[in-house]
Order: structure tokens, then sequence, then C-alpha cells
């Protein structure tokens, strides 16, 4: 067992000291400094007033970039917004779907929080081209790769299906984009912060995540990446005055947009989310996520197992290559094992199709896993 699910880290998250904490794959556990960083923000606004922003903006900028440094992304060419749904609607206005060119493709299994965005952009001349799943859990790598055309405008995949955490080979699609000219937008909402993944080793052209999962920054931090190479010819629609390459300037229209990603703010950001977020951020960093990884696949290893000893379903990838992470779980009855659980304060999730997903994050220890599986197994008797 490695040092990270020692007491002294233990101690950053208190709903640890009366709850088994399985379910970081859908909220990462509250840190003590998010409280603190609220408590910051409210003096700031309080003794303040306005001249707070002479301070918030540099924290924006410098949680975009601390973002950035976790998945490799140059200074400047993250930046954030309220949740990834605004952020791809905001990219969705940087592409003329008049012309030839104007396809998207996404998969059958992407969040439906984006599904729903892209689809209403057939009013303005997109074509949704969806890649189909056999099995309901995952997608040949081969078959999204001769959806993506010559007609191909953007592809939008996740980094890792949410219904099953199966890993994606984005290395292979982002090469058969560049083969016919079509751009990428990995969602990694699923993955960052548990897997580690380099956007430039990558060569990653576009990539949206957020906090409120495995980088325990609670709800309202959304961020994108885009290529240094590509963000002049960005120009989003969704916008406004902290988009703007001077934003204190307040020019009339037309915008002038900032130079960096940061092209891709809109109007008065959301700071409470943005400055609650950073202190989660700065432990994944100060840790690491090859750690994390590791000690994330040793427990869902056991968990995996452990499942298949009681004869359970289990819907993730059994190869830890292949999955994020977390575990999916089913059986007769598992929903309403899933709402006995949290009654007893053992936190996991359900999903239909997939059953319960357990995640266990780095300040999880086995202990945990045996009081999961030892009220699963009286749960179900």
């Amino acid at each position: 067992m490695i040092a990270m699910t020692h007491a002294k880290e233990r101690e950053q998250f208190p709903v640890l000291e009366n709850a088994t904490y399985l379910v970081s794959h859908s909220m990462g556990a509250a840190p003590l400094g998010a409280r603190a960083a609220l408590e910051e923000y409210w003096n700031d606004w309080a003794t303040e007033g306005p001249e707070a922003w002479e301070r918030w903006f540099p924290q924006i900028l410098a949680i975009a970039d601390g973002i950035g440094a976790i998945v490799g992304a140059p200074s400047g060419s993250l930046f954030l917004g309220p949740n990834v749904s605004v952020l791809q609607a905001a990219l969705a206005t940087c592409f003329d779907f008049r012309s030839e060119r104007n396809e998207v493709v996404y998969e059958a299994l992407q969040f439906p929080s984006l599904t729903y965005v892209w689809r209403e952009w057939e009013r303005y001349g997109a074509i949704t081209r969806v890649v189909p799943s056999d099995d309901g859990f995952t997608i040949p790598t081969e078959r999204i790769v001769a959806t993506i055309t010559e007609r191909t405008a953007l592809v939008v995949i996740s980094h890792a299906y949410y219904v099953s955490g199966a890993i994606v080979d984005l290395a292979t699609i982002q090469r058969r984009c560049r083969e016919v000219g079509a751009l990428l937008c990995v969602d990694a909402y699923q993955t960052t912060g548990v897997y580690p993944y380099d956007v430039i080793d990558l060569d990653l052209d576009l990539v949206t995540g957020g906090s409120h999962k495995w980088l325990l920054g609670g709800p309202g931090c959304g961020w994108i990446y885009v290529k240094p190479a590509l963000i002049e010819r960005m120009r989003p629609a969704v916008t406004g005055w902290w988009a703007h390459a001077e934003p204190f300037a307040f020019d009339a229209a037309p915008i002038r947009y900032a130079p960096s990603a940061v092209r891709f703010g809109h109007g008065t950001p959301t700071i409470p989310g943005y400055v609650t977020a950073r202190p989660g951020h700065d432990l994944i960093r100060k840790i690491g996520v090859p750690a994390i990884r590791e000690h994330n696949v040793r427990l869902t290893t056991r968990i995996a197992e452990m499942a298949l000893e009681r004869g359970l379903r289990v819907n993730t990838p059994l190869e830890p290559a292949s999955r994020t992470g977390w575990i999916g779980i089913d059986f007769e009855g598992s929903h309403a094992v899933q709402q006995r659980l949290l009654e007893e304060r053992i936190f996991t999730d359900y999903r239909p199709g997939c059953g319960i997903r357990v995640s266990p994050h780095f300040y999880t220890n086995d202990d945990e896993i045996d009081r999961f599986f030892g009220a699963v197994d009286r749960l179900r008797r």
C-alpha cells in the first residue's frame, strides 16, 4: 500500500470520518482547502468590493495553468468555463457548417449532455454521425476511424466511456483526423486526475474536462485545452468581456479576442466555482497522477477480483490498461442494494446497464473495499 492512504492525507477529507467514499468517479470528496478557499473569496469580496477583481483575475489564470500542468498543456493553452457543455457549445460556433465539411462525428456512448449540444447544431447546418456500439460498453476503434471522412469537420470522442470506464485509443483516432483534415475534441472528464495522459505527447487538438470528479474540485469549474497552433483560428461566438484581449478596457464591439485560450471565456466568471476547485487540483499535482494511477489500479483490480469471486458480473475491462479508475459491478437487485449502501453511508452510484460503479482514489484504503463487499454480501442475502 502506498503512503497516500496514511492518516495525514486522509485528514484532508472530513467525509472519510463517517463514510466509505467510493464514488470519486462521480464527485470527488471535498478537501478542507476548498472551504478555506470559499472563505477567502468571501473575505476578498467583503473587504475589497470591486477591487477584488484585481486578485481574482490572476487567480483564474493560475488555476487554468494548474490544470494544464496536470495534462501537460503549455501555459495559456487551457482556460476555464462553467461546464463542458457550455465550452463545447462555444467550440461549435468556431465552425462554419454551411460548407461541404459539415459533419460532426461522436460515439453512441458519449455522455448525453454533449450529444444534446451537437444534435442541436443540426439547426445550423451540422450533420451528426453517431458511431454505434454493439455491446453498449465499447466501440471498435476501426469503426470510429471509418466514420471520419473528408466531410468531417470535428470528431468529439470520450477518453473513457462513462457507461463502462473503457479507455479509447485516442492516438489512432487523432492520426485519422490528421489524414482527412478534421479536428478532434476529446472529452477527458472521466480520466483527468486518475489516468495519466499528456496532450502534447498525444498531439491532441482540443480537450475538455471538469473538476468535480477525480480532480476533487467540486462543480462549476470546467476547462478547455486548445492546441497552441489552433488558438488563432478559434473565434467563439459564445463570448463576453472575459474573452477580450483587455477585459478591463471595456471596448465596444467587435471583440478583440485574447491571444491565448482565454478567448474561450464568456461573461462575468463564476469565481466561487473556480477558486474552490484549486485546492483539489493542487493535491492532484502534489501527489502526481502516475502515483494515483498505481494505487487506483491495485485497488480496482482487487475490487474486480472480489466481485468475480462472488459470481458478480463486472462490466468494466479487466485489463487495467483498458479502463479508467472505477469498476462496474452488476447482479440481480443491484440498484436496490446500492440504495441501501447509501443508507449506511457507503457512497457509490448506479447506472442502468452497468450496475454499481465503485471507485477508489488516493485516499481510499483496503479496509474500505472490505467494508463495501461485506455490506454487499449482507444486503444480497
